[in-house]
């Protein structure tokens, strides 16, 4: 398999893995809600998104250190820190279109 066949495998295998945990995490109307969870904390989600991700790399830096994690496959971490990434851009678009239209209504009434 060539490497960018590789590619688009695992990205299909990230969105299985993502819709698979999002039953777990997520509600049936926002899949994301468990990481919009750091506007109880005063954070915006897409930060809450890359502190999430920042734990995965902190593992992963073990890993490397280290060369062996204690509870989870190397490779969980990896996907996991490709899943939160992914999460933490849609939400920083999402957030940015909110600014956008915010500014928007400004000027119209203006």
């Amino acid at each position: 398999m060539s490497g960018s066949e590789r590619f688009h495998t695992i990205l299909r295998e990230l969105g299985e893995m993502h819709d698979k945990k999002q039953q777990d995490y997520g509600t049936d109307s926002d899949p994301f809600a468990n990481v919009r969870g750091s506007l109880d904390w005063g954070i915006q989600p897409w930060i809450g998104g890359l502190l999430r991700a920042t734990d995965k790399m902190h593992r992963l830096q073990k890993f490397a250190r280290v060369g062996k994690l204690a509870n989870e496959a190397v490779e969980d971490s990896f996907r996991d820190l490709a899943v939160y990434a992914i999460i933490s851009l849609i939400l920083y678009e999402e957030t940015r279109w909110e600014l956008i239209t915010i500014a928007k209504e400004k000027t119209t009434d203006e």
